[in-house]
């Protein structure tokens, strides 16, 4: 018997993230889906079914952490970044040093991780050259 997955979206107010979001409120295994999010008033709730908002800041171990600790998640998708800034930013790179820094702790032995990128999609990838 495979056990109910419990997603938490990392980075769920961004277009990929919004968009993991919305997929999985539809999808027929009905996981328990969880929110992390800087800013609470920016996540639509239209469309969305979610169990759990945590407020905290994707660089964070200890926000990361306190997301899954309070949703019990055993899957994270992380879709952290800029946005439609393509300024140089180090979000993605603090993020994966706070996320394995929290999966390295026995008590998140068990929790899977899925990155998902949207890096060169969109009007950025004109302006990168991707």
């Amino acid at each position: 018997m495979v056990s109910q997955k419990s997603i938490l979206v990392i980075g769920a107010t961004g277009k990929t993230g919004l968009e993991a979001l919305r997929q999985l409120s539809k999808h027929q295994s009905q996981p328990t889906i969880h929110a992390m999010v800087r800013d609470v008033n920016k996540l639509p709730r239209d469309d969305i079914q979610l169990n759990t908002v945590v407020k905290g800041d994707a660089r964070s171990a200890t926000d990361i952490q306190n997301a899954l600790q309070q949703s019990g998640a055993n899957w994270i998708i992380i879709s952290v970044g800029n946005g439609e800034n393509v300024a140089k930013s180090d979000i993605r790179t603090a993020n994966a040093l706070a996320t394995v820094s929290v999966l390295q702790k026995p008590q998140f032995s068990h929790v899977r991780a899925v990155v998902v990128s949207s890096t060169g999609a969109g009007g950025s990838r004109i302006i990168v050259g991707m």
